[in-house]
């Protein structure tokens, strides 16, 4: 049998095992997208900004209030007044809001905000990330529709735009835990690299030190685990690498914090540990 034929037979005898295979493979990768796809397409309705609450909470003509989704607003001045500002000069304008219908546990709707008299019409967390007054905050949500928020707050903050020209809200060095202890309680960003991984039956946890009363750890639900690994987020392609995070910084065995969004973990350029 020459090697020609050997292989037109193999071809014939595991093609369709591996068009099975791919199309298995390529549903394993697009599923999670057309979920996200799905509850992130949300009926696109006009209203009407009344007004802001003390927090910068948005009140909507037609449903109460509500939260811009995928950012969070600055919690010191100026800047929570200027963001707040930056809002209530959009409080004249009509504008078509988009989201779920269902809500938070301060009874607050999730929604995208665009302003409709203007062409192209303004997505108003674009606007507030763009000039360094918002924060890209997935919160709990079950999903994460804006990514494009991340690189638009890259942006301002190599621009040195509002909120990062001030130290406080500039990214932590997870190897600074004094600097880590005085932010308990605050939603903070961090950067450094995952020195160790530890796979549990109902978490991960992603250590970043070898000394647990002290270092920074991130907490992760199976379930967004196995997300990340889906999407080549896992254990190998970490392990070593130099990430971004954000969270609300706990205190657990040093500091800590949970993601439950895939999103919030941002991998950095940079080379593995020495060895």
């Amino acid at each position: 049998m020459t090697g020609s034929t050997l292989r037109v037979l193999l071809a014939l005898c595991l093609g369709p095992a591996l068009d099975m295979g791919i199309q298995e493979a390529f549903a394993q990768q697009t599923l999670p997208l057309i979920r996200r796809a799905a509850e992130c397409i949300g009926e696109a309705r006009a209203d009407r900004l009344q007004g802001l609450t003390p927090e910068g909470d948005l009140i909507l003509l037609s449903g109460g209030p509500a939260r811009l989704a995928g950012i969070r607003l600055p919690d010191t001045s100026p800047y929570r007044e200027q963001s707040i500002a930056w809002l209530q000069a959009w409080t004249v304008h009509s504008i078509i809001v988009q989201g779920s219908d269902k809500r938070d546990r301060w009874d607050r709707l999730s929604v995208r905000v665009r302003s409709s008299g203007q062409t192209p019409a303004l997505d108003w967390a674009h606007g507030l990330v763009e000039a360094g007054l918002a924060l890209v905050d997935a919160g709990t949500e079950g999903v994460f529709c804006q990514p494009e928020l991340l690189v638009l707050e890259a942006t301002a903050r190599e621009r040195r735009l509002g909120i990062w020209a001030d130290d406080r809200y500039k990214p932590l060095d997870v190897n600074q835990p004094e600097r880590l202890r005085e932010r308990i309680g605050s939603f903070v960003l961090v950067e450094g690299r995952i020195r160790s991984i530890g796979e549990r039956k109902q978490r991960t946890y992603l250590n970043f030190g070898g000394l647990w009363a002290e270092d920074f750890t991130i907490i992760i639900p199976k379930t967004t685990w196995k997300q990340m690994s889906d999407r080549g987020l896992g254990l190998d392609a970490l392990k070593g690498r130099r990430i971004r995070a954000r969270g609300i910084l706990q205190s657990w065995q040093g500091t800590a914090f949970s993601i439950v969004i895939p999103d919030m973990i941002e991998r950095l350029e940079g080379d593995h540990l020495p060895r």
